[in-house]
């Protein structure tokens, strides 16, 4: 084969956009392509004028655009080119309800503290996790046991990703995505299962400030990664392991958010659970505000500092949105409007400044409204794919998926209700329309999906980790910088696609870019109820 047809292997809703890349070594203008159900042609063309490859979004010198928008009668089809393998396309009012689901389950199986489908309860010993202080300045990312020695209960939550560490800032940043997957399409969701999951999360952020002057930003430590990898539940640092612990800003900022949300969404269906979120979020919010807490905290390990997030306002300004929402006390409002998050130019775990906007703008904010908006004009989608921002880093795709997100949520403060191209075309990236060919979520229903996620669920236990969400492709330069961490195949069929910026490898020893993580899970899983969502529409 010398081209390849590019196009989302889940499907698509049947009025919208529907768009398939071509890539080619050669220059096939003017070639003829077909769209066929049931053995007969329902859409014909010819690929038109190429553009050309760039080696940094596209390896290949040239690719066309093949715009089959018009059907839209739900069924199976088959889109064919000469010298390309023929692409399955599927049409369907609700292509992403399997997907939801698998991307939820994978948190299932995530938990720490019980038995899932795939482990027995693990961790236990955290239910008294060994506190430790910041040790020095705390940009240094140093900690040291308390003194006297105390422990905290930290049993329950998600461990991240392919370790089994708990961070509260992406427990709070997954938790709070879920809730709001929810609020936008509940319809798509077994409702016990979202919710189910959210209230894992949030039973365990609630107990991330069991005193005045206690507060969990992490559980666990860089010597997981040094452990001879057994199953959870057979841990050797079971009942040895560190809760560290520090009033930082950025943390109490964005698990506020989560339990403010969750109280709001609780309040009919668990008015216990939700009371107990509301008391929580409002204690964490106050004391957040008191003069001797700290900007934020983290650990610095030998390969690379655990979630480093260095600024505040955007946390702060996302729970005093949630707060005012839940409580309509004008302080909080007016908290929010004062932190005054800027507009950045991307998303990420550490990057809450247009989910902030968005809520203070829904609020009335006006100011924050036009945040977003600048937000918003800063994603350039100007590439090929249409990725906002269109640079490769470590965690490509989530930031992407996020980018994506906002953009939906921006479109909606203009009056617009359509959901905007990049959005859908993030979306289909996701699911296949990218260089590899690969859907980028571990799934055997997609024809052609990543197959090795690095995750402890993996290399323990030897299972195909279904639901998880690759990071997507990684910056070269960075990959390369990490590469002795990790043995890279080389000579596959992929590497044809890579480029001198963005390399991507089906490798499950390679963190940087088959690492799945919880805050990413939540992106997709955002992003997958905004595809159907009737307020996106």
């Amino acid at each position: 084969m010398k081209s390849w047809i590019r196009a989302n292997q889940a499907g698509y809703t049947p009025n919208r956009e529907k768009k398939a890349i071509v890539l080619s070594e050669t220059d096939i203008s003017g070639a003829a392509w077909g769209l066929k159900k049931d053995g007969k042609t329902i859409l014909s063309g010819e690929l038109s004028s190429p553009g050309r490859g760039d080696d940094f979004h596209v390896a290949q010198e040239f690719y066309y655009t093949i715009d089959f928008s018009a059907a839209t009668e739900q069924g199976i089809y088959s889109l064919e080119l000469e010298n390309a393998e023929a692409q399955k396309i599927i049409v369907n009012e609700n292509p992403y309800e399997l997907f939801a689901a698998q991307a939820i389950g994978h948190l299932r199986r995530m938990r720490s503290g019980c038995a899932t489908d795939v482990s027995g309860a693990s961790h236990p010993g955290d239910a008294a996790a060994i506190v430790y202080e910041v040790s020095g300045d705390w940009r240094q990312g140093a900690w040291k046991e308390a003194v006297p020695r105390r422990t905290v209960d930290m049993h329950g939550g998600h461990y991240d990703a392919g370790d089994c560490i708990k961070f509260t800032l992406t427990e709070a940043n997954m938790v709070w995505h879920l809730l709001r997957a929810y609020e936008e399409n509940p319809a798509l969701f077994a409702k016990e299962q979202i919710l189910g999951e959210a209230k894992y999360g949030l039973d365990y952020l609630a107990k991330t400030f069991p005193d005045e002057n206690t507060f969990v930003v992490q559980v666990g430590d860089g010597k997981d990664h040094i452990v001879s990898r057994p199953l959870p539940e057979t841990e050797v640092l079971d009942g040895k392991r560190p809760a560290l612990c520090a009033l930082s800003r950025v943390h109490m900022g964005v698990t506020a958010a989560a339990l403010a949300l969750g109280a709001h969404v609780f309040a009919e269906t668990d008015r216990e659970a939700a009371a107990l979120y509301a008391s929580k979020a409002k204690a964490i919010y106050a004391r957040a505000r008191q003069n001797d807490t700290q900007t934020s905290a983290f650990e610095r390990d030998h390969v690379n500092d655990f979630y480093y997030d260095e600024t505040d306002v955007d946390n702060m300004a996302l729970a005093a949105a949630e707060l005012y929402r839940l409580t309509k006390e004008q302080k909080y409002l007016d908290d929010g409007k004062a932190y005054a998050p800027p507009p950045v130019s991307s998303v990420s775990w550490s990057l809450l400044n247009g989910q902030a906007n968005h809520r203070l703008a829904e609020a009335g904010d006006v100011d924050a409204k036009k945040r977003l908006l600048d937000e918003a004009a800063l994603y350039n989608c100007e590439n090929v794919w249409s990725l906002p921002g269109g640079e490769y880093t470590w965690g490509s795709l989530p930031v992407w998926i996020g980018m994506a997100n906002n953009l939906v949520f921006a479109r909606r403060l203009s009056g617009e209700r359509t959901q905007p191209a990049p959005f859908l075309r993030v979306l289909d990236y996701t699911f296949g329309r990218n260089n590899w060919g690969l859907a980028m979520l571990a799934s055997e229903a997609l024809p052609n999906p990543v197959k090795n996620i690095y995750s402890w669920i993996s290399f323990r236990l030897g299972k195909y980790v279904t639901g998880a969400l690759s990071e997507g492709p990684g910056k070269k330069a960075m990959h390369d910088g990490l590469s002795g961490h990790f043995e890279t195949p080389r000579g596959g069929p992929l590497d044809k696609f890579n480029t001198s910026e963005a390399v991507f490898f089906d490798n499950g020893e390679d963190f940087m870019i088959q690492e799945s993580t919880i805050w990413g899970q939540g992106n997709l899983i955002l992003m997958l109820a905004l595809a159907g969502a009737p307020k996106a529409q």
